[in-house]
């Protein structure tokens, strides 16, 4: 099957994993030929379209944003939002014509790249595939990133469109596929399935934690608790900071590493030099670097924000289960990712805005090493029954075959 993957993120770099390239390599190995067009929404805007082959034989795209600058964020995100889409349409057009594709295969938010996923579907007729990994706009409005009523009613409309031409869709969970259904409303005749994020299961190479620590010049002897990820908004990195801050004094034992770049990086920045010693700050180093940073720390954090009504499933938790370590969740009610956490045996989950009740999460993991070391074992095998790159493959390119598409609520 010839497949076409639009996305806004693709690690080119070896070794440079993301959900992205590690499906679309499963996908090749699966036996498909697959094309990747590469919205690069990090990227310096205006940057040449470039091409490159990677040598696990996906071919790929880059394109990057185009936005009018100079006449204030808020034009420059709406912009940049249109015009890149619009950009990468043209840029499409001359470099696939004369292609076939059998499969297309989209990333949440669609409205990102509209426009050619919309040429896609009207040009080569492929069976499509909706990856629904963020509920656009309405997760951007509940942490204070869409405020403006005009723009969230025209974003929304847009994007339920765009969601509604797909054959099928993916959600990380089922309480994703009831929000997708009361928000969204798909067609009847759509395939809704519970497609769980995904990665490479292997881990990191034993080692000795504390050469590892050396390395990145952190503490020998203390109870390390990890918070890696995107530093910006909606990921609870101001009660991960209130948590480190009511540490200082209670369990001098505790180090706070953050891991990341982002929005909010000065915020830990500020934090640390603020008098906060036991808070180190890393920017994002290589993922193989990474996973070996992580299997050297003691609890994996992940955070999200209260009072949202998005049930969100964060990908990080890939990471930690690749590493071995026990989670700590601090996460909104309307998610069903910390009752997962919890049945699974893989750590805590706490409600999101509450600094103490992390705290507390971490305390309970590092002062009883029988549940941290069940924990470690847990995640394991929880990686290779649920998280595993090649089911989220099988299971979309399954769904690419089928020449009629059947709604489902979960397996």
């Amino acid at each position: 099957m010839n497949i076409l993957l639009i996305c806004t993120r693709f690690p080119l770099e070896p070794g440079n994993e993301y959900l992205t390239n590690e499906l679309a390599a499963e996908l090749v190995l699966e036996g498909n030929n697959v094309e990747a067009v590469v919205l690069d929404w990090d990227a310096p805007p205006g940057q040449r379209t470039f091409q490159h082959s990677l040598a696990d034989g996906v071919n790929v795209t880059v394109i990057a944003p185009r936005s009018v600058r100079g006449l204030g964020r808020f034009i420059e995100r709406g912009s940049k939002w249109l015009m890149s889409s619009l950009f990468a349409l043209r840029e499409m057009r001359s470099l696939l014509r004369g292609r076939r594709f059998d499969g297309l295969i989209c990333f949440s938010p669609a409205t990102t790249v509209a426009a050619p996923a919309i040429w896609t579907m009207r040009t080569f007729k492929p069976r499509s595939y909706l990856v629904q990994w963020d509920f656009f706009p309405f997760h951007q409005r509940s942490i204070g990133l869409m405020g403006n009523r005009v723009a969230f009613a025209i974003a929304y409309r847009l994007e339920q469109a765009l969601i509604r031409r797909f054959d099928a869709i993916g959600c990380m969970s089922p309480m994703n596929i009831a929000y997708l259904s009361a928000k969204f409303g798909p067609r009847p005749n759509q395939a809704v399935e519970r497609l769980p994020i995904w990665g490479r299961t292997s881990a990191p190479a034993p080692e000795p934690a504390e050469r590892v620590r050396a390395e990145h010049d952190l503490p020998a002897n203390a109870r390390i608790v990890v918070f890696g990820g995107q530093i910006t908004e909606g990921r609870g990195v101001e009660d991960v900071l209130a948590a480190a801050q009511l540490a200082f004094i209670r369990r001098p034992d505790l180090c706070f590493l953050v891991i990341g770049q982002g929005r909010l990086a000065g915020l830990v920045k500020a934090h640390i030099a603020g008098g906060g010693a036991n808070t180190v700050y890393r920017e994002r180093i290589p993922r193989a670097d990474y996973l070996r940073l992580l299997a050297a720390c003691d609890i994996g954090l992940v955070a999200t924000v209260r009072n949202v009504d998005v049930p969100t499933f964060p990908s990080k938790i890939i990471d930690y289960l690749r590493a071995g370590i026990p989670i700590v969740a601090s996460v909104e009610q309307s998610t069903d990712f910390g009752t997962f956490v919890e049945e699974q045996g893989l750590g805590i989950a706490v409600e999101a805005g509450n600094p103490a009740a992390i705290l507390a999460a971490v305390e309970a993991l590092v002062d009883d090493k029988a549940r941290a070391a069940s924990a470690a074992a847990a995640a394991r095998a929880c990686l290779a029954d649920v998280f595993d790159v090649r089911h989220a493959a099988r299971r979309i390119a399954a769904s690419l075959s089928k020449t009629t598409m059947i709604r489902s609520a979960d397996d």
